[in-house]
């Protein structure tokens, strides 16, 4: 009889079997990653803490289609600006979520680089765009000056839609 070794927490990764990707590569940004990016509402920013322990945080954020990057805004002294200040490599999500379907769920993810923009030296229209989508939200008291943005070059952008995943690979980075 064939004895079964003794597994563990840490052994569970091993036993998977390897799994060919049935991402579609795409030389543009499919249209309805870009509809989501410039309607959703909400983002999801993963950066790494010291010891690459994930942290992830809800965000308001803005699309900016002519350069292709993302941009948010938090406080100066937030844990994600210290995790950006030592890692720029981040992580991005913006989903919309069928709730009569999840083959109806659809998202999409940029991995890049995190660039770190005192207000004052940030875009003017752009976070003009960004007060009137979240003015509602945020009120005409909303403090910038104690604020800074994050802009994030996408490396990369994945979207799905179902089981379908497209992947658009920035040609520049």
């Amino acid at each position: 009889m064939k004895r079964v070794p003794q597994l563990y927490e840490r052994d569970i990764m091993t036993l998977t079997l390897p799994q060919k990707s049935h991402t579609k590569k795409s030389s543009t940004i499919p249209d309805a990653a870009l509809k989501l990016l410039r309607e959703g509402f909400f983002a999801y920013l993963g950066t790494a803490e010291p010891g690459c322990e994930p942290h992830v945080t809800a965000m308001f954020y803005l699309w900016d289609k002519s350069t292709k990057t993302i941009y948010l805004v938090t406080s100066k002294g937030s844990k994600k600006v210290l995790n950006i200040r030592r890692n720029r490599n981040v992580s991005v999500t913006i989903d919309q979520r069928d709730p009569v379907s999840p083959a109806g769920n659809s998202g999409v993810m940029i991995q890049g680089k995190a660039f770190l923009i005192e207000m004052e030296l940030a875009p003017e229209e752009l976070m003009l765009k960004y007060m009137e989508k979240y003015i509602d939200f945020l009120g005409t008291g909303y403090p910038l000056g104690s604020r800074i943005a994050i802009r994030v070059t996408p490396k990369s952008i994945s979207y799905w839609r179902g089981t379908e995943f497209f992947k658009w690979k920035n040609p520049k980075k």
